[in-house]
C-alpha cells in the first residue's frame, strides 16, 4: 500500500482517515460525508486501535458494482449490527443524513436483511 520512498504515506493515509495497517490495497475505505450511502453484501468485519480514539470498528462491503470498501462503524452503526446480528453475507444498507442543524452528531439509518431467511 505505501511506497518505499515516501516516508510519510502512512501518516498521510492515517490523516485522511484511513486505517492503512487493516485495510488491504483492493479494499477502499468509505467516506460517508463525500461517498454517500453504503449498500452491498457484508463480506467481513474488522477493528483496529488508534492511540486517540482506541478501538474502532468496520464493516468491508461488497457494493453493487463489485467494488469492495471498508466502512467504519461509529458506536450507533456498531450496535445496531450487533443488534440485528449483522454476519457476512446479510445485504445491509448505511443511508448517511448528515448532521442536523444545532446537533453535534451525524445521523444514519441502518438496515440488515438477512442472508438466510427466518432469521431476525
Amino acid at each position: 500500500m505505501f511506497e518505499d520512498n515516501d516516508k510519510f504515506a502512512k501518516l498521510r493515509a492515517l490523516a485522511s482517515g484511513q486505517a492503512p495497517e487493516i485495510t488491504a490495497p483492493d479494499v477502499r475505505f468509505w467516506n460517508f460525508e463525500k461517498d454517500g450511502d453504503v449498500m452491498g453484501t457484508i463480506t467481513g468485519f474488522n477493528s483496529f486501535t488508534l492511540p486517540v480514539y482506541g478501538e474502532q470498528h468496520t464493516v468491508i462491503v461488497q457494493l453493487e458494482s463489485g467494488e469492495v470498501i471498508s466502512a467504519f462503524l461509529n458506536d450507533y452503526l456498531q450496535k445496531g449490527m450487533d443488534l440485528k446480528q449483522a454476519a457476512v453475507g446479510d445485504l445491509v444498507l448505511i443511508q448517511f443524513f448528515g448532521k442536523p442543524p444545532g446537533e453535534r452528531y451525524n445521523r444514519y439509518y441502518l438496515v440488515i436483511q438477512k442472508d438466510k431467511p427466518g432469521m431476525f
